[in-house]
């Protein structure tokens, strides 16, 4: 008897950490996708504004810095959690890869929640990546609308305004951790590229064993 409540109270307690863990975790992608899907479409107006209006509308700068400073903002506030995450997402994938090429060498498969483990290791930092690359790419955008219009016809005060808006989306501000890693496509390729590179290497070395 005193077995069973322990067992049970055990497997209470693992299942309230898990559910707090995926709620928590839930909570934050949701959120990232939220704040993303407020500021895109909202480059997309200010693309819009340039191609429709033309350079000389004051409110396309203004809105452009309100854009920037809740970038700046959010970096400041998230960046750091987010950080971890990517450290996270390159090692978790390591271990579970090592445990699975193991198993499967050694005839002996794994149980089913090392491959759930490895799957979710690798897709769920994918919401980070793909939203960092949504907000890079449309600044590019307004970078490209900007590039394109007919700033040489401005007068100069629209003009250095011009100016300033396209130096600053020269180098898309997007999803970053102290301008030192960028939130894209591109860091999860390279996460992902390393830890095949890992698991290889491993394997090679035991096959030379």
């Amino acid at each position: 008897m005193n077995e069973f409540w322990r067992y049970t109270a055990g497997t209470f307690l693992v299942f309230i950490m898990t559910s707090s863990s995926i709620i928590i975790y839930a909570s934050c992608a949701l959120f990232q996708f939220i704040f993303t899907f407020q500021i895109s479409p909202y480059l997309k107006i200010l693309q819009n504004r340039l191609e429709t209006k033309g350079t000389a509308d004051k409110t396309i700068y203004q809105n452009h810095k309100i854009v920037i400073q809740f970038l700046q903002d959010y970096n400041e506030i998230f960046s750091g959690q987010l950080l971890v995450e990517i450290m996270l997402a390159s090692l978790y994938p390591c271990g579970f890869g090592y445990t699975l090429i193991k198993g499967l060498k050694n005839n002996d498969p794994p149980p089913l929640d090392t491959y759930l483990a490895l799957i979710l290791c690798f897709f769920g930092p994918f919401s980070m990546y793909y939203c960092g690359q949504e907000i890079s790419t449309q600044m590019e955008r307004l970078h490209e609308s900007s590039y394109m219009s007919k700033w040489y016809e401005e007068k100069p005060k629209v003009r250095r305004d011009l100016y300033t808006m396209m130096l600053i989306t020269i180098r898309p501000l997007t999803l970053n951790y102290r301008l030192f890693i960028t939130f894209d496509l591109k860091c999860g390729t390279t996460i992902v590229q390393g830890i095949y590179s890992y698991l290889m290497m491993i394997n090679n070395f035991e096959t030379a064993d």
